[in-house]
């Protein structure tokens, strides 16, 4: 394989965990099966693409999941070796006779896979697993150029435009979602509380599409949208408000950054002139 196509299994091995990760959020036992799939299959596949190196009797491909570690293991220790066989036997059970553990259980497994990845990337492929980054997998180009810019702020040590940056980028996806948040007539209907028509049948539309994922619920629910007008009631543009949280240090800056980051990937393909992209 080359660099290049390593490297793309390698972006792609990440993106099925950050997805993986998603699931894991979830109590439900669709998304704990979810989780636990994604996170042995990338597991499966990144030790399959390091036993090229190795000689098998028998092919490759003939050689199961717990064949292929004890042999690397051997070579190399493999942090948490014994929880990712235990992985493997969950994963089957919870596939072949839906037996699926706990959330908690869940969540350990999803931590101990992200543990391995960043080991096994740099020790097996040379490669920083925190440098692979999914901004240009972005299908908007204005959305992409703002996440770039909070990710900037972030390494400069700017966790306040940083914030501001981001929070920007997930309103101005909420508001691709919502088009119809455009149409003026939305604005003509207010509620008690001064909820235009518009964002409260969004809200409404979030908490269906969204009920299964609360933290990316809570998230866009924060994130209100209007018509920008003039001294004069003119309406000359449209406009967001959406927090711009503090962040105690850099790591929760970061972990912020992606949460926000992985919502964009994950559910822009429900834009509807996006699904083709």
């Amino acid at each position: 394989m080359s660099k290049e196509e390593t490297a793309t299994l390698l972006t792609n091995l990440k993106l099925i965990y950050q997805n993986g990760v998603s699931h894991s959020k979830n109590s439900s036992k669709l998304h704990r099966l979810l989780a636990i799939h994604n996170c042995h299959y990338i597991v499966e596949q990144t030790i399959r693409e390091k036993a090229k190196d190795q000689s098998f009797s028998g092919a490759l491909r003939e050689i199961n999941f717990e064949g292929i570690i004890k042999k690397l293991n051997v070579d190399m220790n493999i942090p948490d070796f014994s929880h990712l066989l235990e992985l493997n036997k969950i994963r089957n059970n919870a596939e072949h006779f839906f037996i699926i553990p706990d959330i908690d259980d869940v969540r350990f497994y999803v931590r101990v896979v992200g543990d391995f990845l960043k080991w096994s990337y740099r020790n097996y492929f040379g490669v920083d697993y925190d440098s692979i980054n999914f901004e240009g997998r972005i299908y908007d180009v204005a959305i992409r150029r703002v996440m770039f810019e909070a990710k900037d702020y972030i390494e400069a040590g700017d966790l306040e435009n940083a914030s501001k940056k981001m929070w920007e980028g997930l309103a101005a996806f909420k508001f691709m979602w919502f088009k119809f948040l455009l149409d003026p007539r939305g604005e003509v209907i207010f509620f008690s509380e001064g909820e235009s028509f518009a964002n409260v049948l969004a809200d409404l539309a979030l908490r269906i599409i969204l009920s299964e994922d609360k933290d990316t619920l809570e998230k866009l629910l924060l994130i209100r949208t209007g018509f920008k007008k003039d001294e004069n009631g003119k309406i000359i543009g449209v406009e967001s408000k959406f927090p711009t949280p503090p962040y105690e240090n850099r790591e929760k800056a970061i972990r912020e950054y992606d949460e926000i980051l992985n919502i964009i990937l994950t559910y822009q393909d429900r834009v509807p002139e996006w699904r083709d992209k």
